[in-house]
């Protein structure tokens, strides 16, 4: 069964934002990395999450076991429904993926073991920001 954990990284609150993701199955080990844009960080892990059910899909994936290191996407998901409006669309859309999986959770994890996405998404936030200068 495969896991599927991701993160962002954003530089400053707004400011420039990338995701990773890792996606581990019995057969292979995947990482995928996305520019976002200037998002704030909330905004960013949102993204992230979609990105991840979008690489899960790509794969042909049947289940999504998404491990992150967020309390707002595991709270949010696993309540179903958002304290702030503004992330209400993020929400619909990810409600909208998760009938591309006969199995859907979202779990938090602490951050210690969320490290190869998080290095990931800080590696290409670092690609980025340094490209930019």
């Amino acid at each position: 069964m495969a896991k599927i954990f991701f993160d962002a990284a954003t530089s400053g609150n707004p400011g420039e934002s990338t995701c990773a993701v890792v996606i581990i199955t019995d057969e292979a080990r995947y990482h995928y990395t996305c520019e976002l844009g200037l998002l704030d960080n909330h905004s960013a892990e949102w993204m992230g999450l979609k990105f991840a059910l979008e690489k899960a899909t790509m794969l042909d994936l049947n289940t999504a076991l998404v491990y992150t290191d967020s309390k707002l996407i595991e709270d949010t998901i696993n309540k179903g429904h958002v304290r702030n409006e503004k992330f209400k669309p993020f929400l619909n859309e990810v409600k909208k993926m998760e009938s591309n999986f006969d199995l859907f959770f979202v779990k938090w994890i602490p951050r210690a073991q969320n490290k190869e996405a998080n290095h990931h998404a800080q590696s290409a936030l670092y690609q980025l920001t340094k490209n930019k200068k």
